[in-house]
């Protein structure tokens, strides 16, 4: 509002010829760039792309296909286009191949996977990130960035999970949630132009990182406001006030720690 009130005004008060108004609004917008740029808040993250965990369901082999060309050029600029309204950046602190070696962790792990599905209530079978967190060993995290894992497969109409205690967040790159698990599952889009329709990886993945910052789903029964990146009835991109003020205040403190 300041920002408006500042150029409206110089368009209305005389200007002196040595000061043309042209010059004056530039640099006063290059100052209100700069002061927002100051007020964004950058966080790492390391992207880790699982191989080596092939999960078959319904004579679809799902594998891991996303490279480090998508992660940079699709699937983070539309992260950050989704937290721009919070003034949060997400940088791409590395760019790993994570390999699974074979043995019988892995196999019980893709097995669980592969027959993972939601209880009455809904609910995902927790046993399946607690099998992912072993075998991919990601209590190892020093606390210098955020880790995300792209695994193929996740489970019946399962896209993503994030764990904030670990600064953990698995996504997967194959999907049956559109069809509610009614057809097989298919490569998941990494980016999705508005309005929402089936979600992409990317949005998912912006979904999970406002977990690691704290956020939670709202309550579906109370939803006031639609089209919410947090989910709840008809889900899309849009953070509330009390969420953004949420999450830049965890991510302020998550950047401190980090630097330290």
């Amino acid at each position: 509002m300041a920002i408006a009130t500042s150029v409206d005004i110089l368009y209305r008060r005389p200007m002196s010829r040595r000061q043309p108004v042209p010059l004056i609004t530039a640099l006063l917008l290059s100052t209100c760039a700069a002061a927002i740029a100051a007020d964004t808040i950058a966080l790492p993250v390391r992207f880790h792309i699982v191989a080596g965990m092939e999960t078959v369901k319904r004579d679809v082999a799902m594998d891991s296909w996303v490279a480090e060309a998508d992660i940079r050029t699709a699937l983070l600029p539309e992260i950050n286009r989704i937290w721009r309204q919070a003034r949060i950046e997400w940088t791409a602190n590395t760019v790993t191949i994570h390999t699974v070696e074979p043995g019988r962790r892995r196999d019980r792990t893709v097995a669980m996977l592969a027959t993972a599905s939601r209880d009455a209530d809904g609910r995902s079978d927790p046993r399946r990130v607690r099998k992912l967190d072993k075998l991919l060993g990601t209590d190892g995290n020093d606390g210098a960035a955020i880790d995300v894992y792209l695994v193929p497969y996740l489970g019946e109409t399962s896209q993503g999970n994030a764990s904030r205690k670990k600064r953990r967040v698995f996504a997967a790159q194959w999907t049956d949630k559109p069809s509610r698990g009614e057809e097989p599952p298919r490569r998941f889009a990494l980016v999705e132009k508005e309005t929402f329709r089936d979600g992409s990886l990317a949005r998912t993945l912006a979904h999970e990182l406002g977990h690691v910052l704290g956020l939670r789903h709202p309550d579906k029964a109370t939803q006031r406001e639609l089209g919410r990146l947090m989910g709840g009835r008809r889900p899309g991109y849009r953070l509330t006030d009390d969420e953004i003020a949420t999450a830049r205040a965890n991510a302020q403190s998550l950047a401190a720690n980090i630097q330290e």
